[in-house]
């Protein structure tokens, strides 16, 4: 009995593999028929009609768009069933890429996986447009086509602003053509309404200048370079770019050239703000680092004495003072990142010498830094938890400290300069462990919030000794 029954289970076993390779047989679905276009512009939208076969459910019919053996755009046309289908595939309008042949791959696949293909060749040529749109805050401007150069365009008006965003409107070409929207930053082909070119020239608002564009290479004009106070950075390194320059006292400070400035934060302790969107320089005449920060979307100033950072000198009370800070008399419970520009979160110091952050040197031996709390500032909310902050005489080191009188400081919420305002925000501190190399140290006290958003400024007078450190709020 059991060898009978081991010999039906073989045969039943048997019968199930064949029954398995009847059922997944392999079928190949084809294609029929096609039929589309010779010939397109970039930016149309071609006709494709395909006609294909097969006896298993369909699963999509793809068509690919090749350039150069690149794949450029790509079209799903989805099926179920043999039949024909119709869709329309993008031609992309790319900067750069000549006229030229291309090709049309087209490609049936089943639920199993199974395909075909096949490749149709096409002649793709860039349009000549009759006219651009310059599409603006202010009204639509024409942009018509140069002598002599086919695929720039350009407007020459008084436009209200020489900060002029705006779109460049592409009209429909030919059979298939599309109206599309050049626009960006970098200016790329299919923008959004929202997302525009950032033209912007130095001129007096209303006076006249052009505005051109070129659909071929996709160079548009003016631009302004980043700069600061008129003088432009080099080209921008890992996000970063400097220049090391002379400024002024008082001197007036345009930030041009930056798309997205309103975004970067602004230094309060060497830039203040002015009505017409300028800065005034408050740190004194010398030589001075910027630093142009895209990542952290903000402008490092440092006082430089010839092609070094400066450090303080002790007879003339010139050069640089240098702040750092993190976790002050007391570790606690808060996160450590409790000092930093443009924020503690974003760039913390935590007593690396290499974050040293400069103050802005006013004359007269005084040195001046503000602090937002919540944002460069750890608000000292936290039981147990505090910052501190020292003062350095050299750029990148925490070798060389200042000793410290407290003369000034806050009670109470939102601070007052006396003590009958309620209990002390900040207190002069001998900072625990190594992380400070012994520096006297300006911490927060424990569980006393300082406010959040609220600009405390610290001065610093280096004339007497120990320097006088004094808080006040803006």
């Amino acid at each position: 009995m059991r060898r009978k029954t081991k010999l039906f289970l073989l045969l039943g076993m048997s019968s199930a593999v064949y029954a398995c390779k009847e059922e997944v047989q392999i079928d190949t679905p084809g294609i029929t028929s096609y039929q589309t276009v010779d010939v397109a512009y970039m930016g149309d939208s071609i006709p494709v009609d395909i006609t294909v076969d097969g006896a298993y459910s369909l699963n999509t019919i793809k068509a690919t768009f090749f350039q150069n053996n690149q794949q450029i755009a790509e079209s799903i046309i989805p099926a179920n069933k043999a039949g024909t289908y119709s869709n329309k595939l993008l031609v992309p309008f790319i900067k750069a890429i000549a006229d030229g042949p291309a090709e049309i791959q087209l490609m049936v696949k089943n639920r199993n996986f199974n395909y075909s293909t096949v490749t149709v060749p096409i002649q793709v040529t860039r349009p000549k447009f009759p006219y651009l749109t310059l599409k603006t805050a202010y009204g639509d401007y024409r942009m018509d086509p140069l002598a002599g150069e086919p695929y720039r365009y350009a407007v020459t008006a008084a436009f209200p602003s020489t900060k002029l965003n705006a779109l460049i409107e592409a009209p429909a070409y030919g059979e298939n053509g599309n109206r599309f929207l050049f626009g960006g930053a970098s200016i790329s082909a299919y923008a959004t309404n929202r997302d525009s070119i950032p033209f912007q020239i130095v001129r007096a608002p209303g006076s006249t200048y052009t505005v051109s564009f070129d659909t071929r290479s996709f160079e548009a004009a003016p631009f302004l370079k980043p700069s600061f106070g008129g003088i432009e950075f080099p080209g921008f390194t890992n996000n970063m770019a400097v220049i090391e320059a002379e400024f002024k006292q008082n001197q007036l400070i345009g930030l041009d050239g930056i798309a997205d400035i309103a975004n970067w934060w602004i230094n309060p302790s060497f830039l203040s703000g002015n009505p017409d969107g300028t800065y005034k320089f408050r740190a004194m005449d010398g030589k001075y680092r910027i630093t142009a920060d895209q990542a952290l979307k903000y402008f490092k100033i440092e006082p430089m004495v010839g092609d070094a950072l400066a450090n303080f000198d002790p007879v003339s009370k010139t050069g640089g003072v240098w702040v750092n800070g993190g976790i002050g008399d007391s570790d606690g419970s808060a996160p450590k990142e409790r000092f930093g520009i443009p924020s503690m979160a974003a760039n913390p110091s935590l007593w690396n010498p290499e974050k040293n952050v400069a103050m802005a040197p006013l004359g007269n031996g005084i040195y001046q830094i503000k602090l937002v709390a919540n944002q460069a500032l750890f608000l000292s909310n936290v039981s147990g938890s505090t910052v501190g902050l020292a003062f350095y005489q050299t750029s990148r080191s925490l070798d060389s400290y200042f000793p410290l009188a407290l003369v000034q400081n806050l009670y109470g919420s939102p601070g007052q300069p006396t003590s009958a305002g309620g209990t002390t925000r900040f207190e002069l501190r001998t900072s625990t462990g190594n992380v400070s190399k012994g520096a006297p140290i300006i911490s927060t006290v424990s569980n006393r919030t300082l406010g959040a958003n609220r600009t405390y400024v610290f001065t610093l007078d280096t004339k007497v000794s120990p320097a006088a450190v004094t808080i006040t709020l803006e």
